[in-house]
């Protein structure tokens, strides 16, 4: 994946069928329609187009799937996408040696209103961007512009092989938009509302199609990428040729005064919809983030609609509320309203909580570890994760990609794992990749010094360390932890950080399959005598993207009476890593996916339960105390 800038890519599937389709047009409509399109598709999401989960295709053969639940928008006829799980597919994969994609040429036309801005978002598409591999088309949007993405067998771009065509226009979020782009084998064109709005030579000859590509209308699609539309789709058109600008012209001008609509009135946008932090038996905090300055109203309640109230005065983008005074394991309702400096206001879904139950009582949590970049599958994850209906999340660090890079933690973190935060408290460690960047404690709430701090539930206390910063018994963090876990009277006593003390991995400490490893940092190795002084249970990791579990070890011996069992859970969605080829002496179990552990709990009885990204148990096992 290039993070210098998406480059999206141009691949299909296309059929070979040049009919011609009369367009659909609506009462809207001022000029005749066009009949010479000649499209090898055509979608319309009207009543005649838009028949239960189909949509016809009005050319050819390629018929469309609704999923998820969008709503049917009447002026003009629409599908209304949520942003959350609603797209149409057209294909799950498209193979790039079918007979029936256009080779030279290609045009896509559509009608279409963002509701929500984002950092990347896709109206009709066929592609991969997956590095040097990237290859097939997109046409899209970011946060402010319409763009063009295409990739051709001889194009050059020092950025990757895909070219992204950004538009100069600016779109206003809830108004429509006609966009088209063309190619005719030496120029992209991206028009908006049927005036070209820039150009681009960089990419010649045939398109260069994915081995492997999903079709989708009204989603950003890859095999490791997914992210939502939020908005509305009046038609899309697939054209086998590069349309003349007369032509787009003329098919703009036929709906004009679609484009003309107000955009309804709109309150605040989420940049992050509200989630929860640091549950206690008594307190939970209740944080969003909104695209412009808001005040903010924040109702709750044991019952529902929530009667209780707290209001944020000071206007800001980033809201922190913490509730107190709260009663113990009970189920709370809560909103969020936010209004901007003009009055206009946004509510958000209600959603609920449950604080911490008593130390006598059972509980579930899961754990997931370095999400990292790849939201299609955190998604998937987080949604095994909800599943389950855990108590509270731990995250083992590496939650994104680029702590500095924003659109990370908004569209890769929060967006794909938004049921889930909102409903369920999430404890993270820092990893590495957060750079220690301030975004890692401006969006989580933890408490002083926030790199490193502990919290209990239940019978169990939790122990949290920062392993980018020194934990040498001379260091602030190392006499810490003696120190807590010394005083500390939980059943169970449970460490994590991002990085292992104990690592079967094949090349991160050393390359194994040409020489010997250090089997785990060096420098982090300082904690397994602590870990062995005060008796922890469990020490747990990220930073290896894979599972591994080892035996229970004391003094670097298999030791099932007294020893510390380490878990390695690194599955959340960052490429994946392999082991090294012989065993090391405290390998229990390993594997290679993507994962996430569900771990119950019941006075002297831990149970995990390890599930992959298609919920299919792979390891299970227990600890046992009196």
């Amino acid at each position: 994946m290039n993070t210098w800038a998406k480059r999206f890519l141009v691949g299909g599937l296309c059929v070979a069928v040049a009919v011609s389709a009369v367009l659909f047009r609506s009462a809207l409509s001022t000029a005749a329609p066009s009949d010479d399109l000649k499209p090898i598709a055509h979608w319309t999401f009207d009543p005649a187009g838009w028949k239960g989960k189909a949509v016809a295709d009005k050319a050819g053969p390629l018929e469309a799937t609704i999923i998820g639940t969008p709503k049917r928008g009447t002026e003009p006829p629409a599908v209304e996408l949520s942003g959350g799980a609603d797209y149409v597919l057209v294909r799950k994969q498209v193979k790039a040696a079918e007979a029936v994609l256009p080779k030279q040429e290609m045009s896509v036309v559509a009608w279409v209103r963002v509701d929500q801005p984002t950092e990347w978002g896709g109206i009709f598409g066929c592609f991969q961007d997956n590095g040097r591999d990237e290859a097939g088309f997109l046409l899209g949007y970011d946060k402010a512009n319409f763009f063009f993405g295409l990739t051709s067998e001889n194009g050059a771009n020092d950025g990757g092989p895909m070219t992204y065509l950004r538009g100069k226009v600016k779109y206003e979020p809830g108004r429509w938009y006609h966009v088209a782009a063309t190619y005719d084998g030496t120029t992209m064109r991206l028009f908006v509302n049927g005036v070209e709005d820039t150009t681009s030579t960089r990419q010649k000859g045939p398109i260069k199609y994915a081995d492997s590509a999903p079709m989708t209308i009204g989603r950003y699609q890859d095999s490791n990428e997914d992210y939502p539309f939020q908005g509305g789709i009046r038609e899309v058109i697939w054209c086998g040729t590069s349309l003349p600008a007369e032509k787009i012209a003329a098919h703009f001008k036929a709906d004009e005064k679609l484009a003309q609509l107000a955009a309804p009135a709109a309150g605040p946008r989420w940049e992050v919809e509200p989630y929860l932090q640091f549950g206690t038996r008594t307190s939970m905090t209740v944080m969003a983030e909104t695209d412009t300055p808001t005040t903010a109203v924040l109702k709750y309640g044991t019952t529902f609609p929530p009667n209780q109230e707290v209001k944020v005065e000071k206007a800001g983008v980033l809201h922190e509320i913490k509730l107190t005074n709260l009663t113990p394991k009970t189920k709370y309702f809560y909103q969020l309203d936010v209004t901007g400096a003009d009055g206009k206001a946004t509510t958000s879904k209600h959603s609920t909580f449950m604080t911490a139950i008593d130390a006598t009582d059972a509980y579930t949590f899961c754990v997931v570890g370095d999400t990292q970049r790849n939201p299609a599958v955190t998604g998937k994850v987080a949604k095994l994760m909800w599943e389950r209906r855990p108590h509270f999340v731990l995250h083992m660090g590496d939650v994104v990609d680029d702590g500095a890079a924003k659109w990370q933690w908004t569209g890769d973190l929060f967006k794909p794992c938004h049921e889930l935060f909102s409903r369920v408290a999430v404890y993270p460690c820092i990893g590495n990749h957060e750079k220690n960047h301030p975004q890692y404690y401006k969006y989580f709430s933890l408490p002083t010094p926030e790199y490193y701090y502990s919290f209990t539930y239940g019978n169990a206390e939790f122990f949290i360390l920062d392993t980018n910063k020194p934990v040498d018994p001379e260091s602030e963090q190392y006499k810490w932890l003696d120190k807590e876990l010394g005083n500390s009277t939980a059943k169970w006593k449970v460490c994590y950080h991002h990085h292992p003390c104990y690592s079967s991995d094949e090349n991160d400490y050393g390359d194994t399959w040409k020489a010997s490893s250090t089997r785990g940092a060096p420098r982090h190795k300082h904690l397994i005598k602590l870990y062995e002084k005060h008796n922890v249970d469990l020490a747990m990791n990220g930073h290896i993207h894979a599972y591994e579990r080892t035996h229970p070890i004391r003094g670097e011996k298999v030791n099932r009476k007294t020893g510390v069992t380490y878990l390695t859970s690194g599955g959340g969605g960052g490429g994946l890593e392999g082991f090294e080829p012989t065993p090391a002496f405290y390998k229990n179990q390993q594997r290679i996916d993507f994962h996430y552990c569900y771990f119950t709990v019941d006075g002297g009885w831990m149970e995990c339960k390890v599930f992959d990204a298609e919920g299919r148990l792979f390891d299970q096992w227990e600890l046992r105390k009196e």
